[in-house]
C-alpha cells in the first residue's frame, strides 16, 4: 500500500513513517522544506513538497496519515489560539486539494486529534470517559473538534473510512527530565493529585496507527493507557523511577492554576478517567503493562 504522511517530520511522525517503511508500504511524507528533513528518512522514503502536482508519481496513494498542528504548549495569545485551530482545518482543506490535485482516492484518513476533546471547564472529574462520552467545552476541545470536523470533507470519497485518533500526553526522555528537576526541589505541580494523567508511550501510537490500517478500523479510538493512572502516582512513578530521594509531591490547588495561567490552565487539569474503550474492543494489545515499563524505555 501507498501512504501519505502530513507532519511527518515530527517526533511521533518520523515514528510512523519509519515503522509503515519497515512494514513494506512505499511512504510519501509532505513537507515544506525538503532540503532541510532529506537527513531524517532513508531514501526509499518520498519526501514531497505541498505545491507538487505529479498524478504520475501520486495517484496510487491509497491511505492519508495526517498529524500536523501547532503546537498547544505556548503562550496563548489571541494569535496563537487562532494558529493552533487554524492550523489543523486549513491543513485538512490543504490535504484535501493535494489529493484532487493528484488524483489520489483515499480509502482511509488517519487523523491525530486529543484526548482534550472531552476537557470540561469546571474541571471536577468525578467520572470516566470514553470514545462515546460526551464532549467538553474548553478552548482544546473545541480545537480538537474542529479538527475531527474537519475530516468530513474527505467523505466526498466513496468508501472512505476515517479514523481519529485521540491522543494522550506522550512521553518523552526530555519531558521527563524535566518534571524531574521540578520534583527533585520539591517544586509544586500544577494539577490535582485525584484527576487521572492520560499518558501513553509513542510506540503504542506508531503501533496502533499500523494496526489501523491492516484491521480496516474506522472512528474514534483513545489511545492512552488503560491502568487508569492518577496525578498523584504518575508524579510518584518519576521521583520513584529516577530514585529521587524526595517522596513527596505537592500540587498547587485548583482555584491557584486558573489564576496563574487563566485558560491555558486546561492543559494541566485534565483529569477524567479516560478509557481506551474501543481501542481495546478492536483487539489491540498495548505494548507496555505499566507507567514503570514505560518509562524505562522512553525515547529522546
Amino acid at each position: 500500500m501507498n501512504v501519505l504522511v502530513a507532519g511527518g517530520t515530527g517526533f511521533i511522525g518520523n515514528k510512523i513513517v519509519n515503522n509503515l517503511n519497515d512494514n513494506g508500504y512505499k511512504v510519501f511524507v509532505l513537507t515544506r522544506n525538503i532540503q532541510k528533513n532529506k537527513k531524517l528518512f532513508t531514501n526509499d522514503i518520498n519526501l514531497i513538497d505541498w505545491e507538487t502536482i505529479n498524478p504520475s508519481l501520486l495517484s496510487k496513494i491509497n491511505i492519508l496519515i495526517k498529524l500536523n498542528g501547532e503546537k498547544v504548549d505556548q503562550l496563548w495569545t489571541k494569535s496563537v489560539k487562532n494558529k493552533i485551530l487554524t492550523s489543523r482545518t486549513d491543513s485538512t482543506k490543504k490535504l484535501l486539494d493535494f489529493c484532487i490535485n493528484n488524483e489520489i482516492i483515499p480509502h482511509k484518513l488517519i487523523n491525530a486529534s486529543a484526548v482534550g476533546i472531552y476537557g470540561k471547564n469546571n474541571t471536577k472529574y468525578n467520572y470516566s470517559v470514553n470514545e462515546n462520552s460526551e464532549l467538553g467545552d474548553t478552548f482544546l476541545s473545541n480545537v480538537c473538534l474542529e479538527n475531527e470536523k474537519s475530516t468530513d470533507v474527505f467523505n466526498i470519497f466513496e468508501n472512505i473510512s476515517i479514523v481519529q485518533l485521540r491522543i494522550g500526553v506522550v512521553l518523552r526522555k526530555k519531558i521527563i527530565s524535566l518534571l524531574s528537576i521540578n520534583l527533585s526541589f520539591s517544586i509544586p505541580i500544577p494539577g490535582n493529585k485525584n484527576h487521572y494523567f492520560p499518558w501513553v508511550h509513542v510506540d503504542d501510537i506508531v503501533k496502533f496507527t499500523h494496526y489501523s490500517i491492516e484491521k480496516n478500523l474506522e472512528g474514534s479510538f483513545n489511545l492512552v493507557d488503560p491502568y487508569f493512572t492518577s496525578h498523584e502516582s504518575f508524579f510518584k512513578s518519576i521521583i520513584a523511577h529516577n530514585r529521587g530521594v524526595i517522596k513527596w509531591v505537592i500540587f498547587l490547588p485548583n482555584f491557584f492554576v486558573k489564576l496563574m495561567f487563566g485558560k491555558m490552565s486546561e492543559m494541566f487539569l485534565y483529569g477524567p478517567k479516560t478509557e481506551p474503550l474501543r481501542v481495546q474492543e478492536s483487539g489491540y494489545r498495548f505494548k507496555f503493562k505499566s507507567l514503570k515499563d514505560a518509562l524505562s524505555n522512553l525515547p529522546s
